[in-house]
């Protein structure tokens, strides 16, 4: 009997919390409504550098007036990575009244022109529109083309390719690099010490491997920027000339 009790005052004492917490959410919920606490929300934006917040503010304006609870997420974020230089976007409420918006902007590995036109290329090889101060902000590397060559929107995922190659395995090289030179049969790449690096087209990423297995052989006693130029095209040779030497 006394056992049968004890479940019963269990249960009692269960079901009373329950409902205690039922109505404490009511009272709050409909306090809250009567002073308007959810009827405007504030928004928090990080993780921007580029992108200015009077950018993403204005992609949030349509919905700026929409209670907290209404908003839809979804939609917001849709709206907010249809800028140029916003990769993804990542949106969360915070009690009591903040929409937290994170930011991950794409990152832009070099600079070209297409058709009279400037462009930055992140490393998916997505192509960005770059006015003067994308370009300011941004110091990468150069692609210009020879005067031979025709077809220059054909070469983006050439590009993309090589660069992303250089990025992930071969950064010293990139964050040294200033200019390439495409052209239909050899790319000439130009650190920021002046150094010239000759490559072919059809064997550009094994050439590139060739040069940083060379870099690693002559380091430390001399660095890519003591040689004029390094030439890559001939098969399984290092064709150097070293700077500030005569012949």
């Amino acid at each position: 009997m006394r056992k049968r009790q004890k479940i019963i005052a269990l249960i009692f004492k269960t079901v009373s919390s329950i409902v205690g917490i039922i109505l404490s959410g009511i009272i709050v919920t409909g306090y809250s409504t009567h002073i308007g606490l959810f009827d405007t929300f504030e928004v928090k934006i990080k993780g921007n550098q580029f992108v200015t917040n009077a950018q993403i503010q204005k992609q949030l304006q349509p919905f700026m007036e929409e209670s907290y609870f209404s908003i839809d997420l979804d939609e917001l974020q849709s709206e907010i990575s249809s800028l140029d230089y916003i990769e993804c976007v990542q949106l969360s409420r915070i009690l009591p009244n903040t929409v937290m918006v994170q930011v991950i902007e794409r990152k832009p590995i070099l600079l070209i022109t297409l058709e009279n036109q400037n462009f930055l290329m992140d490393k998916n090889g997505s192509l960005l529109p770059a006015q003067g101060k994308a370009i300011s902000f941004y110091p990468v590397p150069i692609i210009n083309f020879s005067d031979d060559m025709n077809d220059k929107t054909g070469f983006t995922n050439d590009i993309a390719d090589v660069f992303k190659f250089l990025v992930n395995d071969y950064p010293l090289f990139y964050d040294n690099l200033s200019e390439v030179i495409i052209g239909d049969e050899k790319w000439t790449f130009f650190s920021d010490s002046k150094t010239r690096i000759f490559t072919t087209s059809d064997n550009l990423l094994p050439q590139l491997n060739v040069l940083k297995n060379f870099e690693k052989t002559v380091y430390p006693n001399k660095q890519l920027r003591d040689y004029s130029y390094i030439d890559l095209r001939v098969a399984e040779q290092v064709v150097v000339k070293e700077k500030y030497r005569k012949g």
